[in-house]
């Protein structure tokens, strides 16, 4: 009993992870240093943004108070134009509140004019190392592709020597009606026997005919940017 006791301790044994061709730990190589240099990236975009924000919003207040004084002088130039009679146009309230806003976002716009070329150099320094990573891994998916192909290529072979096999067994048994058309008791018939079966080997080849599958290689290839693992499939994957 202990030593069941003791086997019924012991931790069950991890299952071993497949050992990755070295086109294949290329790969997850280049996705891993990709993913983290976009999120650099969109570390980077985000104060960028931020301080282009701030200056777009402090643009469009400065416009809109602009807005507002053309509009309250053209009023008041009206009124003069027709003999500046009482009441004379109140000032537009919205232009008090217009201005205090605009000088409470122009130190915020300075500053952020002061900053943002930084920002953007930053954001610019992250997005070439990004392209740079992008390319990288667009090259290793290629590889593993003829990885993918050569894993593939096995289950062809097996595929291919079944067919073969079933055209020789085909040939054997022409061979054998030629044998027996032409030793010196023929068989009667056996020649246009061995005739027979080659046309229906021939027609066979002819009429077993498949397209290509452009689809299979545009699942793998997508596959393979982010699953290092992908593997080249048939029929949608089955």
């Amino acid at each position: 009993m202990d030593g069941l006791i003791d086997l019924a301790r012991q931790p069950a044994l991890a299952p071993e992870k497949a050992v990755r061709s070295p086109a294949r730990a290329r790969l997850a190589d280049a996705i891993a240093a990709l993913a983290l240099a976009e999120a650099e990236l969109a570390a980077a975009q985000e104060p960028a943004m931020q301080l282009a924000a701030i200056i777009a919003e402090a643009s469009g207040q400065e416009a809109q108070l602009a807005a507002l004084t053309a509009a309250e002088k053209r009023q008041l130039g009206s009124w003069l134009a027709g003999g500046g009679v009482d009441p004379r146009p109140e000032p537009n309230p919205a232009i008090a509140a217009a201005e205090q806003r605009n000088k409470a976002l122009a130190a915020d716009a300075a500053a952020a004019r002061t900053a943002l070329p930084a920002a953007e150099q930053s954001f610019q320094r992250c997005a070439i190392k990004v392209r740079g990573l992008q390319c990288r891994r667009d090259e290793a998916v290629c590889t593993a592709a003829v990885d993918a192909a050569r894993d593939f290529a096995a289950q062809y072979r097996a595929a291919l020597t079944t067919a073969l096999e079933h055209e020789a067994v085909l040939h054997g048994l022409r061979a054998e009606l030629l044998r027996c058309g032409n030793r010196a008791d023929r068989l009667p018939g056996a020649l246009e026997a061995a005739a027979g079966v080659g046309r229906i080997i021939d027609d066979s080849k002819r009429t077993a005919s498949v397209r290509h599958d452009p689809q299979a290689g545009q699942r793998l290839l997508t596959a393979l940017v982010t699953d290092p693992d992908a593997q080249l499939r048939k029929n949608g994957g089955r």
